[in-house]
């Protein structure tokens, strides 16, 4: 269903010039709540691995709505720089069912204050969730517990 939201009628639009074998790249992209829904709802991203969603519009309920996806189970990076993410967007990822085999996670100039990061850490579904970064030089990885090293 076509919308003044949507720049796109079918999702091979979106993915056109931007897939590389299993990587997705659509950073920078604008993509809105809208024009997301379109990859939520098609099988074709169960080949994915590699999601760069950097520099868009998706915002706490595109985050929510992402992790609702049960063709994102193959997912191993997600990157979600820049996209208008609070602590409740983290919460909704802490909580993602289909996100198992998710290792690595981008989180930079999102609006994130603290809260969502302890959910991160305390994640029950997130079990391979090794390294994320919060902002420039903030990375926290996971070994034997989580670490945060600040790199200066």
């Amino acid at each position: 269903m076509m919308n003044e939201n949507c720049r796109f009628k079918k999702v091979e639009e979106i993915f056109e010039g931007r897939l590389r074998g299993n990587q997705l790249m659509l950073s920078g992209k604008g993509l809105s709540l809208e024009e997301a829904r379109l990859l939520w709802k098609t099988p074709r991203m169960l080949e994915i691995s590699w999601l760069d969603l950097d520099d868009n519009n998706l915002g706490d309920q595109g985050v929510h709505e992402l992790v609702e996806c049960a063709f994102l189970e193959n997912v191993q990076y997600l990157n979600l720089n820049q996209n208008n993410v609070s602590d409740e967007g983290l919460k909704f990822l802490a909580s993602a069912k289909h996100l198992g085999k998710l290792k690595r996670l981008h989180l930079k100039e999102n609006f994130i204050n603290g809260e969502g990061l302890i959910s991160l850490f305390n994640s029950e579904t997130l079990v391979n969730l090794a390294t994320f970064q919060i902002n420039e030089g903030w990375t926290c990885k996971k070994r034997d517990g989580w670490r945060y090293k600040p790199q200066i």
